[in-house]
């Protein structure tokens, strides 16, 4: 069986590619697989791929060129046969699901169902912002309708398809980072991590920092990951005094051994899909603290189990005091931490490429 994944670029350190990695190493063992990228440029993949993973780069400098786009995809599939051809939910899945090559298409949807109606919101939320959300999700709709399967990636994303398609299908993404070290939780850090921008909810989270740091001023906040809001959120971290308490620490490789030296992982998010840093702070046996966004961490945090789940998107006082009720009693961290250590094995690795074995052997 010959399957091909399309994607933008591999050459970015995001989640998504980082899943499209582990999930093609996983599989190239029982299925032919190759990837496609639209615009890689010669520019290395960030994450290694077995040597069994074929790859190909169409060379388009103008996605936007959607008459190029569909002749460059068409002439690649026509000429190369392969069975499945997967969409990461990118510019391709506007035309793909027209080419008649013979193949079967799946999207895999790595976005919150509304991304388009989010996105266009930001912290500025306009009826014009709104309409054209609004448009750019009913176009996905409908183009996703086309599609053989639909591959939602949370269980409410999964529900919000289903309204719109019967070819919804719910995978969870595995877990991209193992580890065999745990943290003891007794250092007094707390970590996140991500990109720097509106959705990740960061300037939320230095707000609840304010408060925690009131009542704890010996425990650091250690935040890894860039992005556009980088100044914006230091600035707000130097107006509130917390330069000694807050840390922008940037980018890392080695992010599996920064979550065993932190003792509680915390997610600010506005709204997330299925968020990797939940599982891969648990497989370090971290307890978790969240919104209850859209739509991913309640599918991850069994609330008061592994962690806490706060209820309202921006209540900075309710997410502080599940932090400092972690910070005073380290027997409920260790409980919690053990717990989430425990829960994880839902989404390792080779759970999830049976089930996507199952998909395909389906088509």
């Amino acid at each position: 069986m010959k399957v091909a994944y399309i994607i933008e670029s591999a050459h970015n350190s995001g989640g998504m590619e980082r899943v499209l990695t582990v999930s093609a190493n996983a599989l190239c063992y029982d299925v032919d697989i190759s990837i496609i990228t639209l615009y890689q440029n010669k520019r290395q993949y960030y994450f290694p791929l077995d040597n069994k993973i074929k790859r190909y780069d169409l060379d388009i400098e103008n996605v936007a060129d959607k008459k190029l786009l569909k002749q460059r995809m068409t002439e690649f599939l026509m000429s190369h046969h392969f069975d499945i051809v997967v969409s990461m939910g990118g510019i391709d899945m506007y035309c793909l699901h027209t080419i008649k090559d013979g193949s079967k298409k799946i999207v895999w949807f790595h976005f919150a169902h509304n991304v388009a109606y989010t996105a266009w919101l930001g912290n500025s939320p306009t009826l014009l912002k709104k309409m054209k959300g609004y448009l750019r999700q009913i176009k996905r709709i409908k183009h996703a309708r086309g599609y053989e399967r639909v591959v939602a990636i949370s269980s409410a994303d999964y529900k919000a398809w289903q309204k719109y398609t019967n070819k919804a299908i719910l995978i969870y993404n595995p877990l991209t980072i193992k580890t065999s070290v745990l943290s003891d939780l007794s250092l007094k850090r707390v970590i996140s991590v991500g990109r720097l921008d509106y959705q990740k909810g960061y300037d939320l989270l230095i707000d609840t920092w304010k408060i925690v740091s009131e009542k704890h001023s010996d425990w650091q906040l250690n935040i890894y990951g860039d992005g556009p809001l980088r100044d914006d959120i230091q600035k707000q971290i130097d107006d509130l005094c917390l330069s000694k308490n807050v840390t922008l620490c940037g980018r890392t490789a080695n992010i599996a051994e920064k979550y065993a030296e932190h003792s509680i992982y915390v997610m600010a998010s506005r709204t997330e899909c299925f968020p990797l840093v939940l599982i891969e702070a648990s497989d370090s046996g971290l307890p978790l603290v969240a919104y209850d966004c859209p739509f991913g961490p309640r599918d991850i945090i069994d609330n008061c189990k592994n962690g806490f789940l706060i209820p309202n998107v921006g209540d900075v006082a309710a997410m502080a005091k599940k932090i400092c009720l972690l910070i005073d009693d380290v027997e409920l961290r260790k409980q919690m931490g053990g717990k989430a250590k425990q829960m994880v094995g839902r989404f390792s690795p080779s759970k999830i490429k049976d089930e996507w074995l199952t998909l395909f052997n389906e088509l």
